[in-house]
């Protein structure tokens, strides 16, 4: 099977013509530099997967043939959605890229109390669909077919008020906490995994967090950078109760 990955959102037909346009074949001539008669797969991102051949290659426009369907999943058994602290700079792409690589079924990026990065409306349109684009590219890279949901940034609070009564695990890293991921009682599959940004959450945030059913958790005896908190407590996740146990 071809390594070369590109999820596409034109519907995909077996035994059916592709053409790939735009930055699709751009990506295919000039950077994979692949040319006609070579495999590549394609996927939809909910979950199915395609190989396909390149019949021709021109500037605009690459023409294939869809020629065998894959049966495949990478997807965790484990659902977990990461409600991430939005952060400056590339640290949210970074946390977003490795969340994706790491299996999350859902980032819904949030707006605290202590939040650096402030956005209006127009400019969280933008980050969204920048951080769906993040994700896409983890999935191409990583192996994934299905693509996970990214939110629109929501402050926490919004968010909170949503998870009073679900039955989702749902755990809050908190420094100095006593419960760890190990000791907590996995009831199902469906966890949310709650991460502040930078500057930490509030105290009236830790608070509102718990009463949401939030269960605070340490992390060790380190102060974790948001980015580095939230990959690691995604493959401590997958460890103990996923697909990397």
């Amino acid at each position: 099977m071809s390594n070369k990955r590109l999820y596409v959102e034109e519907p995909i037909k077996l035994d059916a013509d592709l053409n790939l346009r735009g930055d699709h074949a751009r990506y295919i001539g000039r950077v994979l530099r692949l040319r006609p008669d070579d495999a590549l797969t394609v996927f939809d991102g909910k979950g199915n997967e395609f190989l396909v051949t390149i019949r021709s290659i021109r500037k605009s426009v690459i023409e294939t043939t869809v020629i065998e369907a894959l049966d495949r999943t990478s997807e965790s058994p484990l659902k977990v959605t990461l409600i991430q602290g939005v952060s400056k700079g590339d640290r949210m792409d970074f946390a977003i890229q490795k969340a994706t690589e790491l299996g999350v079924t859902r980032v819904v990026p949030v707006l605290t109390d202590y939040s650096v990065v402030k956005l209006d409306t127009n400019r969280a349109e933008k980050k969204q669909t920048h951080w769906e684009g993040v994700a896409v590219s983890a999935c191409e890279q990583c192996g994934r077919n299905v693509l996970p949901m990214i939110d629109a940034p929501t402050p926490l609070v919004d968010v909170l008020a949503d998870y009073h009564g679900t039955l989702s695990t749902r755990i809050l890293l908190k420094p100095g906490a006593t419960k760890t991921l190990k000791s907590l009682d996995i009831d199902g599959n469906d966890v949310t995994l709650l991460v502040g940004p930078e500057g930490g959450f509030s105290d009236l945030e830790y608070e509102n967090a718990e009463v949401a059913g939030f269960v605070p958790v340490g992390f060790g005896p380190r102060i974790l950078r948001t980015e580095t908190a939230a990959l690691t407590a995604l493959a401590a996740l997958q460890s103990l109760y996923g697909d990397l146990s």
